[in-house]
Order: C-alpha cells, then structure tokens, then sequence
C-alpha cells in the first residue's frame, strides 16, 4: 500500500490574485506539469508502486486541490491496468472545513493566520521555484500552538490541529486501505509541512511545545514545498517508511526515507479526537458569515 500526500499543482504567484492567501487558483500555462507528473506516476508503478491495482485521488476541498485532482484523474483513469475511481472529497487532507449547504472550503484558519500568510506572500521573490518560504516561516515562529487559536474574537484551528487533522487521515488511510492501493492525496502548502514537522518531532521523542519546534524543522527540511512534491508512505513487509521530499523537487540529495511506526499517526488522531476543535470553529465561522 502507498499514500502519496503532495502539495497541488502549480498556481498563480501574482499576489494581488491571492487577497488573504487561498484565493488563487491554478497557473493555466502550467497545467502541463500535472499531466506530466500524473504520466510520471504510470511509469514508475512497475518499479515504485509493485502490486498496485487500484490509484485512488482525495483532495482537501480547496478548489486548486480539487483541480489538480481532476487532471490527475483525467490521465490515470485512461491506463487500463487500473481501478481509478473518481476523485474524493476528505477535509482532513488541510485545514478547510466543508460548508454543509455550498460544499465550498471554509478555512478554518483563524483570519489572522491568513494576515500573516498574506503580508508575507506579497515579499516573497518568485523565480524558478515556487515554494512559499516567507509565508510558511512566518506561520513557523508562532509555533504548533500559536496563541491566535486561541482567540475568542477570531475562532481558528492551530498549527497542532491542522498537523493532527493531516495525521488522523494518514492513519485512517494506512489502517483501512487495501494492500494493493496507491492513494494521492492533494494538499496544500501551510498544511502538510507542520504534519511532516510534528511527525518529525514525534520520531526524536518530543512534543513540539519548544519555541524553535517548527522553524527548526523548516530550516532542516529546506522550507515550504514545490508544487506536487511532499510525503510518502509505504510498506516494505511489516514496515512502514516515510519518504519526505525537502524543497527542491526532483533532486535525489532532497529525498529522505526513515521507518516510521504508525503509532505516532495513532496518537496524532487521539490528540485530534480528544482535543481538537474543528467542528466548533467550522459553526462559529459559519454563524459569523465566513
């Protein structure tokens, strides 16, 4: 079984089409890198993904996330040695809760997480790569429990919780997924690197409560994600190994592999259930018109 969980396809950098940073859809002229990574997928099955049957895409419902998906899809399903179901839906893949009339994204975010993002967004320097440095090392200061989730004028998930929402749906994936799945989920970026910073810190044995817990693990991982880059799982036997790819995509000296136990996804998904507070946050935002 593998579980493949990236970051969308490349998408507008201009920041006046960002506002408070998830406006932004998909870059048009760069749609060809989807479809080329969607064909990069197909040719590795034989030696990356043996015994896959069946190539399942779920998407967090931000409306790039959901398009890189389609595009993906659109070239998978045409291999006929696969199952290729249509895409999914699950919120857990970020931080979006899905409003229960529209079924738009609702970021659950608080709106001055999204500030932050936003100010930093319009500093950055785009040139051949796109990850969103300044962004993601903005959010990193403020650490897994930063104090803006914990305002009652401003409701909003922390960066623990978005990491734990990421986390439960890893290990709901691993647990109930058919050995012969390759699964690609499609993040977004501010979303899956605090999940690989968690998990990292869970793997060396402590809780992500010092100061440095984030921004550490940005400096050490190379910053915020390319476009369709990000995490893997997979079993070799009764092992699990996870494969991060740092910020350079397609670069054997940015790829990582470690075993991992699915113990640490266990008790991120225990933190979420007992802890978390979503469900809450998605209510007061919709009774605040958000």
């Amino acid at each position: 079984m593998y579980l493949n969980l990236i970051r969308h396809g490349p998408k507008n950098n201009d920041p006046r089409a960002h506002q408070t940073g998830v406006e932004a859809l998909l870059d048009p002229e760069k749609i060809h890198e989807i479809i080329a990574h969607a064909a990069g997928t197909l040719a590795r099955i034989p030696q990356a993904y043996q015994g896959t049957t069946r190539i399942r895409v779920e998407t967090t419902p931000i409306d790039r996330a959901i398009a890189t998906g389609d595009i993906e899809y659109g070239v998978l399903r045409l291999d006929p040695r696969f199952d290729v179901p249509f895409p999914a839906v699950n919120e857990l893949i970020g931080s979006s809760g899905i409003h229960p009339q529209t079924g738009k994204a609702v970021n659950l975010s608080p709106g001055w997480m999204s500030t932050i993002w936003a100010a930093a967004k319009k500093a950055e320097i785009y040139k051949h790569l796109q990850g969103e440095h300044r962004p993601l090392y903005g959010w990193c200061e403020l650490g897994f429990d930063n104090s803006q989730a914990n305002n009652p004028q401003d409701p909003g998930i922390s960066l623990r919780e978005i990491a734990c929402r990421l986390g439960t749906y890893v290990y709901d994936t691993l647990e109930q997924s058919d050995p012969h799945d390759l699964v690609l989920a499609i993040g977004h970026s501010g979303d899956i690197e605090p999940f690989l910073y968690l998990t990292l810190e869970m793997m060396a044995g402590r809780d992500g409560t010092s100061s440095d817990a984030l921004t550490r693990h940005f400096n050490t991982t190379r910053g915020a994600l390319e476009p369709l880059t990000g995490v893997q799982f997979y079993q070799i036997g009764n092992d699990l190994c996870l494969r991060h790819f740092y910020g350079v995509p397609r670069s054997p000296e940015s790829v990582t592999d470690v075993s991992i136990g699915t113990e640490i996804f266990q008790e991120q998904a225990r933190w979420f259930k007992e802890k978390g507070k979503s469900q809450t946050v998605l209510e007061q935002k919709l009774a605040g018109g958000k």
